[in-house]
């Protein structure tokens, strides 16, 4: 069985506006362990890693270490000049969610964003009343510098906003470990 941690971003207004991201970064459920070992061996006096103001060579480092690991990104990118980060995040979890279930994915785990968590619950709520989503789908959330996982999100997520802005060099160094969803 397949297990997923969720980040989102927005991409760069002045590039790319209207683009929100939502990534899932996906592993067997035996590889959970080696995945936060070797990510919280990459701290080097961060709470966590974080992809936002990160050289461009800890980038690369950051993005090499991910792609030694056993975990697909599977990203879905919401377009919409006029949508609030609320809206983007529906529309993206309307997509992700069945797609990750029929994976079998039955785990997402997403960064906690305090109160705003009660939202995701409802949308998957929703997406269970429609018979969108099976109901042994289940979201967590978890702080972001407590889950090491979550960060591989966040890294395949930095990676697909610098190529939708014209650097495709992180991206290119993911591989075929990404699959590409823009909606």
């Amino acid at each position: 069985m397949l297990t997923a941690w969720a980040d989102e971003s927005g991409s760069r207004p002045d590039f790319d506006p209207g683009a929100y991201l939502l990534t899932a970064a996906l592993c067997d459920d035996e590889d959970v362990a080696e995945m936060r070992k070797t990510l919280d061996g990459l701290r080097i006096g961060e709470a966590k890693l974080h992809w936002h103001g990160s050289s461009a060579e800890r980038r690369a480092e950051l993005v090499e270490t991910v792609a030694s690991l056993p975990v697909m990104g599977f990203v879905v990118v919401h377009v919409d000049k006029d949508a609030d980060d609320r809206r983007h995040r529906r529309k993206c979890m309307e997509f992700l969610l069945p797609h990750l279930a029929l994976m079998p994915c039955s785990t997402i785990t997403f960064e906690s964003r305090g109160q705003l968590d009660a939202s995701d619950l409802d949308m998957l709520q929703k997406l269970r009343s429609r018979r969108a989503i099976e109901s042994t789908v289940r979201i967590e959330h978890s702080v972001g510098r407590n889950e090491p996982a979550l960060w591989a999100a966040d890294i395949v997520c930095g990676a697909v906003v610098q190529a939708r802005i014209g650097n495709r060099t992180y991206l290119d160094m993911l591989g075929n470990a990404v699959e590409l969803h823009t909606i």
